[in-house]
């Protein structure tokens, strides 16, 4: 007779976890993320916690973004539970930010490690969402993979919620029967699916950066990454309008943006050296639309995040070209996107250093950032110098590609007086007379020779199209 999980209700998590574990003080849960985040276990198991019934031990939840209300994070629970967030948002950036949950900074391409066998997040416990395969019987990860294989393989205790309405995707997340210890189907909240982005309607600025990217780094049989935001809509949204064929796609995050490039033909994965044929990726968001098109095709594929941000599977895609944003960028190069300023955390790094660093030569393609040049406040998103103590997704010796709506800021294999004019030379017209009078006057940038403000800066290319701009 096949093996199946015993059939639990989320109320009985903490009785499950508290027998297991009565002699431990401490245990270690890895918790499923983004739009699989196992939103009933978290609740049924933090009024267990509340209520201190039953007896459980101390517990670390560690994940990446969670969807949905995270109560555990609340004040007052501290001396019985506390979150080690790598990637955070709504209610664990709050806590975060007051003392109240642990920012644990990490990239997704190391996140396997951070919980492998005898390191320090080894976990005990798993808590996912997994759908089943009515004909085989097998169950799938869904739309979120990450480094659930790892946590799986070494938790003592896993329990997943059936999710009717996620749908089963192929290829690395496939799970046996037997990798599952419990299954809760009563009483589980469906998954999170949101507004499928507007890629007709996008602002001038973000059109002027999404023409700037396509039109100058995305070319035929490229491998691409996008993230998820306005600015990356902004590049599929030129993608789709242009006329490019055959591209292929490794990201860690597949959203509408990239289905829409598959729906149009536009994305085949025929010219991938490795997964030629299929889309790979290790989390998908989005849309429902998204969900129905991803369910049982074979042409999107999950795999592991150790594996799609890997610097080896990377460069073997190559020409690769990588589009993140970030929440500013100083005149040296250096790149922030998980802080504000020391005191205020926002997200985490995610994914962004392990392709910025997978293509630190230009032989394997373009490690992009791109943003607009000020916030909705008007404050310019360039800087003279990065808030100190902050961590940085890329250093001035990583060598990225800025893109702002006034131009290209190429730094790659500039030297830091160069690098400094090239950012300033597309920051904010506000701003800009102030930054490129800054680097003049300040020794530490040593100019080029023949330097004259009359010339465009080398690794510069200003937007010279038709889109103009509001105000």
């Amino acid at each position: 007779m096949d093996f199946q999980p015993k059939k639990i209700t989320p109320d009985q998590i903490a009785d499950v976890m508290a027998e297991k574990f009565k002699t431990s003080d401490e245990i270690t849960c890895y918790v499923g993320s983004n739009a699989a985040t196992p939103t009933a276990s978290l609740q049924a198991l933090t009024a267990a916690i509340k209520a201190r019934r039953p007896h459980l031990p101390f517990l670390r939840m560690v994940h990446l973004l969670l969807q949905g209300p995270v109560p555990y994070v609340e004040a007052g629970l501290q001396d019985r539970v506390m979150a080690y967030s790598t990637f955070s948002g709504g209610d664990v950036r709050k806590a975060a930010n007051e003392g109240r949950a642990y920012y644990l900074p990490c990239t997704l391409a190391n996140l396997a490690s951070l919980i492998g066998k005898g390191r320090a997040f080894e976990p005990d416990v798993a808590l996912l969402k997994v759908r089943q395969n009515d004909i085989t019987g097998e169950y799938s990860l869904g739309l979120s993979v990450e480094a659930l294989h790892t946590a799986i393989d070494h938790a003592d205790v896993v329990i997943a919620e059936l999710d009717p309405s996620m749908p089963f995707t192929q290829g690395q997340s496939v799970v046996d029967a037997q990798s599952i210890d419990y299954l809760i189907e009563a009483g589980v909240k469906p998954v999170y699916d949101f507004s499928k982005p507007d890629f007709d309607n996008l602002s001038p600025e973000e059109k002027r950066i999404g023409e700037l990217i396509t039109d100058h780094f995305v070319s035929d049989g490229i491998t691409l990454q996008v993230g998820i935001g306005k600015i990356p809509d902004a590049v599929i949204g030129t993608i789709k309008d242009g006329s490019y064929r055959d591209l292929g796609i490794q990201t860690e995050l597949y959203g509408d943006g990239l289905m829409l490039l598959e729906k149009e033909g536009i994305v085949t994965n025929r010219k991938k050296k490795v997964n030629l044929g299929y889309s790979t990726t290790s989390l998908i968001m989005g849309s429902r639309e998204l969900y129905n098109f991803v369910h049982m095709r074979t042409g999107v594929q999950m795999r592991p995040s150790a594996y799609t941000n890997s610097a080896e599977t990377v460069r073997q895609n190559s020409p690769f070209v990588s589009v993140n944003t970030a929440i500013g960028v100083d005149m040296l190069g250096n790149v922030w996107a998980d802080f504000i300023d020391p005191r205020r955390y926002y997200s985490g790094v995610g994914g962004q250093p392990d392709f910025i660093r997978a293509l630190n030569d230009r032989v394997y393609g373009t490690p992009i950032i791109a943003m607009k040049s000020v916030t909705d406040k008007g404050e310019s998103k360039i800087t003279k110098l990065h808030p100190p103590g902050i961590s940085l997704t890329a250093s001035a010796y990583d060598g990225v590609v800025i893109v702002t709506e006034y131009g290209i800021a190429d730094l790659r294999e500039l030297t830091s007086g160069e690098k400094a004019l090239a950012v300033a030379s597309i920051a904010h017209p506000t701003f800009r007379d102030e930054f490129l009078r800054g680097v003049i006057d300040d020794p530490l940038f040593t100019k080029p020779i023949g330097f004259s403000l009359e010339k465009v800066p080398r690794g510069v290319t200003m937007y010279d199209g038709s889109i103009g701009l509001e105000g």
